[in-house]
């Protein structure tokens, strides 16, 4: 099969190269020829000495390597307004059957409940119907304010300015961008969090990519942040001469099934492929679908977005995924209830200075127990800093 290599828009090559705070949600394999899943190791080329690096390889590992020997600091706000107990919050998650949704949710209850709020969550069911109709039931209820989590707020424009006209405080947790802007977002830089990862798979290639970009069309943050940041690193011939793309789109709402039978079938129609791409709830379902059926590749490797404790087992099993770059979700949840608790009391909402980090086999024994559960913590105790916000320690 003739490769394709997409040549799309540039950002400027320092945030490409340079930046070390990316954001995601990505899956990569490399394929050479099919195996049994028994005989299959992921990743299981050679590794490339640093002496052996073709000259884009290395310029992408000093920025790959960048990510994953970081250590956060806290860098968030220094003071909060005491909570006022008793609101009621109204948590509308994208899909609570994504893990890097659901986690972000459950961070925005504990987070409630420490500080006498109660927190109600809404299941998107990655249909814009179903969080259109969350927004209103929220409005109904007169709830005191709203989260969205990943829902990109121009499929809710209708529900959302009936809850803007009800004077309801909304905030969004990875939206990217808001519609209207006046909307607050607890996020990251997604568009260099694409660009790390694709700099990570250069790196192990040796700057001969081949990739499958499973593009969730749903999520903002997914075709608008990690992918556009991974497409332009791997599609830049000056960063990746040897680098081409294939992209196959999927829908939330089939996430238990359309990301595996894409990937299935890609790999059997084409074996130059060698990486696959996506987010970690749909990383999991890939890798878990390839490994049960025998249908992979000898050298298939899997990039992730958002580092779930499945995707951090699935990395220390050598299954398929080899890297995902992380964000702490949870950390993230408690940034919503913060400024939600700024802007109830009439203040600004403030950039809460969220950190990202990438885990591959050389550094996840870094990980707590705790985090290979249940994600990546950011390196610090967030939770004792957010306390002291708000009075409680």
């Amino acid at each position: 099969m003739k490769k394709v290599t997409r040549r799309i828009a540039m950002r400027p090559a320092r945030l490409r190269v340079v930046s070390l705070f990316a954001a995601l949600l990505v899956v990569v394999l490399v394929g050479s020829g099919c195996t049994t899943a028994t005989e299959q190791s992921a990743g299981s080329d050679s590794e490339v000495s640093d002496s052996e690096l073709v000259p884009e390889a290395a310029a992408a590992k000093e920025v790959a390597e960048g990510l994953m020997t970081s250590e956060a600091t806290w860098q968030g706000p220094a003071s909060a307004p005491a909570p006022q107990a008793g609101q009621r919050v109204a948590v509308v998650s994208c899909c609570q059957a994504s893990e890097g949704a659901a986690r972000p949710t459950a961070a925005i209850q504990e987070a409630s409940k420490a500080i006498g709020w109660t927190a109600t969550v809404f299941d998107g069911k990655g249909d814009p119907t179903e969080q259109n109709k969350a927004i209103n039931a929220a409005v109904d209820a007169d709830f005191d304010a709203i989260a969205l989590v990943f829902v990109d707020t121009t499929t809710v424009s209708e529900s959302l300015q009936r809850a803007l006209a009800a004077d309801i405080p909304v905030i969004t947790l990875g939206a990217l961008r808001n519609t209207p802007d006046s909307i607050p977002d607890v996020s990251h830089d997604w568009v260099g969090y694409g660009e790390q990862l694709a700099n990570y798979m250069i790196w192990k290639s040796n700057g001969s990519v081949d990739a499958l970009m499973l593009n969730n069309t749903d999520l903002l943050i997914a075709y608008g942040g990690q992918l556009k940041g991974s497409e332009e690193v791997l599609g830049d011939p000056s960063l990746c001469p040897d680098c081409n793309m294939e992209k196959k789109d999927w829908s939330l709402a089939n996430l238990d099934t359309q990301p595996a039978e894409l990937a299935t079938a890609a790999l059997q129609a084409n074996p130059d492929i060698n990486w696959v791409w996506c987010f970690d709830a749909c990383m999991s379902r890939v890798s878990r679908a390839l490994t049960a059926s025998g249908t992979t590749t000898a050298d298939v490797r899997g990039a992730g977005f958002d580092c779930n404790g499945e995707n951090l087992q699935l990395i220390q099993e050598n299954k398929i995924q080899v890297v995902c770059a992380a964000d702490p979700r949870d950390w993230e949840g408690y940034a919503v209830v913060d400024n939600l608790n700024r802007m109830l009391q009439g203040e600004e909402a403030v950039d809460q200075k969220i950190p990202t980090k990438m885990f591959d086999a050389s550094n996840i024994d870094t990980l707590s127990d705790e985090e290979l559960k249940s994600g990546w913590q950011g390196d610090i105790d967030f939770r004792s800093e957010y306390a002291k916000l708000w009075g409680l320690s």
